[in-house]
C-alpha cells in the first residue's frame, strides 16, 4: 500500500488519485479492502492529508485486513485437505473392516444382506416370530447353546419372562408358585446362563 501513497501529492484530488492508480486498485484484495466504507474513508484522508499518522493507520488497517484474508484462506485449505484425508482414512477403514452384512455367504456370491432381504429368510422369520420358544428368537449362538443346557422349568420361566413379557409376580400366579420362588429361579437361570457363556 505504501507504493500508492508515495506518489500522491497534497493537492491531488481523490478522483485523480483513483484514476492514476486504477490498475492497482483493481487488485482483488485492494478492491475488497476499499469496498469497506471505513477503509475508503482512511484512503481519502491519506489523499487529502497525507501525514505519517494517517498513512500508518491506513497501512496497519490494510495489513490486518490482508492477514485475515490469508489466515482465512489457510484455514479453508487446511479444512479442505484434512477433510480429504479423513475421507480416505474412513474409506480405507471401511474397506479393511467390511460390515458382516457385506460378507459373502458360503453358497455362491450372495451376501448376508442379500439373504436377509430374500423371501426365503422373511418366511423363516414369520415362523420364528410366532414361536413361543425363546431359543427360536436368539441371534447369539453362544446364548442359544447355553439355553439348551438349562432345565425345562428354567426355559419355561425365561419364555414367560422374555417372550410373553410377564413379571415374576405374574409368572408366580401362572405357575402356581410363590413370587419368591420364581424370583429365585429367575436369578438362578440367568446366573447359570452367564456362567455357561463365560466358560465357553
Amino acid at each position: 500500500m505504501n507504493e500508492l501513497f508515495s506518489s500522491s501529492s497534497t493537492n491531488q484530488s481523490v478522483e485523480n488519485y483513483l484514476n492514476k492508480f486504477e490498475k492497482h486498485l483493481q487488485n482483488p484484495v485492494i478492491k475488497s479492502f476499499l469496498e469497506i466504507s471505513e477503509n475508503m474513508d482512511l484512503l481519502v484522508e491519506v489523499i487529502n492529508h497525507p501525514t505519517n499518522l494517517s498513512k500508518k493507520k491506513l497501512d496497519d488497517t490494510f495489513r490486518e485486513f490482508y492477514f485475515k484474508i490469508r489466515f482465512t484462506n489457510y484455514l479453508s485449505q487446511a479444512i479442505y485437505f484434512n477433510a480429504i484425508n479423513y475421507d480416505k482414512k474412513v474409506n480405507l477403514f471401511l474397506e479393511r473392516n467390511k460390515s458382516i452384512l457385506d460378507c459373502q455367504l458360503k453358497d455362491g456370491d450372495v451376501t448376508l444382506l442379500d439373504y436377509l432381504a430374500s423371501k426365503e429368510w422373511q418366511e423363516g422369520q414369520e415362523v420364528c416370530i410366532d414361536s413361543s420358544n425363546i431359543a427360536d428368537h436368539l441371534t447369539s449362538y453362544s446364548l442359544f447353546k447355553a439355553i439348551q443346557l438349562l432345565t425345562e422349568n428354567q426355559r419355561q420361566l425365561l419364555n414367560l419372562a422374555y417372550i410373553y413379557g410377564l413379571n415374576d409376580s405374574e409368572i408366580a400366579v401362572y405357575l402356581n408358585k410363590s413370587q419368591q420362588a420364581v424370583s429365585r429361579s429367575h436369578r438362578k437361570a440367568l446366573k447359570k446362563l452367564k456362567e455357561l457363556i463365560e466358560n465357553e
